[in-house]
């Protein structure tokens, strides 16, 4: 397989932002992009909102990007990048920001190829477009455009039709119906628009709390919040975990092994076993949407998969009381009241600094409840349109016409016309890709990259190289806050949710991202380690509304402290010492 030449989907670089990074992006989409993704629901499908959503933030113009082209991404050897060019001239147009403070935000102390100012990057009318959004979002008390959009998620999902008595052609309208209806002008763009307003609001935090001298307190003030869409799922697995402690029979059930043990439970005469299952089909109608890698076309959704959520079950079984999620938001809200008082006894001579704070604090919370509700609203839509693809897959692979019921990610959105019409004449041609998936997979790709000057991929880390700088005894790994706390564990590194039955309690999890079908595994986590992330990402969130100590953004985390390891972990500070 050549794999030197472009991936079927890659598309090409800007010039007018010519550097790229991994950052961010790595956090949502860690594996090589499959075509039917980057075509249905990320590259071209997504750019044109994220332009209007900029717009609408008062960033840019949309007749600034290149026309049926693609800026604000990169796709390269089927890796998702952002445009690190792109988010300079943001820096540079956004009041109170810089291209370096972007960089920052981006990248840590990665460092990366020198800001070269473009003429058009800092015009003054933009300035005065984005202040008008900053005193807007600022001023905001609600959202309820949020719940208007749950309960069009809610419908939609309880209105799903019986997908396999629909034609091949009707699942094809069906997802194209969602995807370009409801989902990509309604959710994705609200979604992408809310990515900004909450950096802006957590930048006017920052700058409310320089004063104090305090940076453990952005921590604090932002923790125990309530009402987390993305946190909704753990206190509904603790409750059924709770159901297993009670009962003898679940408990053997359970302790029999995870092999078929979806199949013993529903087949159980128990009432236990019954009470567990009807809970356990709430759970999957509520939140079956979410998984890990929950951008991709075949993402292993809960409700496809039930196995993954069962295993985290199992996990949560063995944790004792005290981490029930509900007594740590308890906790948690108990201490950041305790701290905002402290704060006004500080600031009781200051009452315009005090303003400002109470203000930030309030637009804090407001947005990352909202970021949180608006990124589950977005994936539950997502879901009733991938759901139409899983089922032909499903149906062509019973049929023989595929290997696999996943072969169908192996077609652009473009080819399922043609693929509809004849479904036995592409077996080649999806064996090919998936041969050309698996050899992308085995790499790791550049952090940074610049238009013109990506290294060959001959030239890439292989994923299975070893690691030259493992962690020893002595070593401290450093890393964002992300929520506070200190514990010392047995380091687990976890590379998928489907392994969580090796997370024992009192261990710390070791991840590679984290999105949210990776939380529930937190409550089951002495504390949690991630290799990526920012303050405002959803692991950050939901760790802070978990109460977990979590230290995101160590680069290399899952290859740089070995499995085993004891480590401490201090979720203000940032680090993680390795005993």
């Amino acid at each position: 397989m050549d794999v030197t030449k472009p991936w079927v989907v890659d598309n090409e670089l800007s010039i007018r932002w010519p550097v790229y990074t991994r950052a961010n992006a790595a956090e949502v989409s860690g594996t090589v992009a499959t075509p039917l993704f980057w075509t249905m629901i990320g590259g071209a499908a997504i750019e044109a909102q994220w332009q209007r959503a900029l717009a609408e933030f008062g960033a840019f113009d949309v007749g600034e990007f290149r026309p049926d082209a693609i800026d604000i991404q990169g796709l390269v050897h089927g890796y998702v990048y952002l445009n690190l060019s792109h988010a300079r001239t943001f820096g540079a147009r956004m009041p109170g920001a810089t291209p370096d403070l972007m960089d920052r935000t981006y990248l840590g102390d990665v460092k990366a190829p020198s800001y070269v100012p473009h003429p058009d990057d800092d015009r003054p009318e933009f300035a005065k477009r984005i202040l008008a959004t900053i005193d807007r979002v600022m001023a905001e008390t609600s959202r309820p455009d949020l719940e208007e959009h749950r309960q069009l998620a809610e419908k939609l999902r309880a209105e799903r039709p019986d997908l396999g008595t629909l034609r091949d052609d009707e699942l094809l309208a069906r997802q194209r119906t969602i995807m370009r209806q409801t989902y990509a002008p309604t959710f994705l763009r609200t979604h992408l628009r809310m990515i900004y307003e909450g950096s802006v609001v957590a930048g006017a935090l920052d700058q409310a709390l320089i004063p104090l001298g305090d940076p453990t307190l952005a921590v604090t003030l932002t923790s125990g919040l309530g009402s987390i869409a993305s946190a909704a799922p753990n206190e509904a697995m603790w409750t059924l975990s709770r159901m297993i402690r009670e009962s003898i029979t679940l408990t053997a059930e359970f302790d029999f092994g995870p092999v078929e043990l979806e199949m013993r439970l529903r087949d159980s005469g128990a009432p236990e076993a019954r009470a567990f299952m009807t809970g356990f089909d709430d759970l999957l109608y509520r939140f079956g949407s979410r998984s890990t890698q929950e951008w991709e076309a075949n993402a292993k959704t809960w409700e496809s998969f039930p196995a993954i959520p069962l295993g985290m079950i199992d996990r949560m079984r063995l944790q004792p009381e005290e981490k029930n999620p509900a007594a740590q938001g308890r906790r948690l809200r108990a201490e950041r009241d305790q701290a905002m008082a402290h704060v006004r006894t500080q600031l009781v001579d200051e009452p315009d600094q005090l303003r400002a704070l109470e203000a930030a604090v309030r637009s804090v919370v407001l947005y990352s409840t909202a970021r949180e509700q608006s990124k589950t609203n977005t994936v539950r839509v997502l879901h009733e349109a991938r759901l139409p693809m899983v089922e032909l897959g499903r149906r062509y692979a019973a049929l023989g016409h595929f290997r696999r019921p996943d072969d169908i990610v192996m077609f652009r959105e473009g080819e399922l016309d043609g693929l509809i019409a004849d479904p036995g004449g592409f077996a080649d041609l999806v064996a090919e890709r998936w041969a050309w998936f698996d050899e992308l997979s085995e790499v790791e790709p550049p952090f940074i990259i610049e238009t013109g000057n990506v290294p060959p991929i001959t030239t890439w880390v292989r994923r299975k190289d070893p690691v030259i700088d493992v962690a020893v005894a002595g070593d401290v790994l450093t890393g964002l806050p992300a929520c506070s706390g200190v514990a010392t564990g047995v380091a687990r590194v976890i590379n998928d949710p489907e392994d969580a039955g090796d997370l024992e309690p009192g261990e710390v999890l070791v991840a590679p991202l984290t999105d949210p079908g990776w939380t529930p595994i937190f409550t089951s986590a002495e504390a949690v380690v991630v290799n990526v992330g920012s303050a405002m990402s959803h692991a950050a969130i939901v760790s802070r509304e978990l109460g977990i100590p979590c230290v995101l953004g160590v680069k290399n985390a899952t290859k740089r402290i070995v499995d085993g390891t004891v480590v401490t972990v201090d979720g203000a500070a940032g680090t993680v010492t390795v005993h």
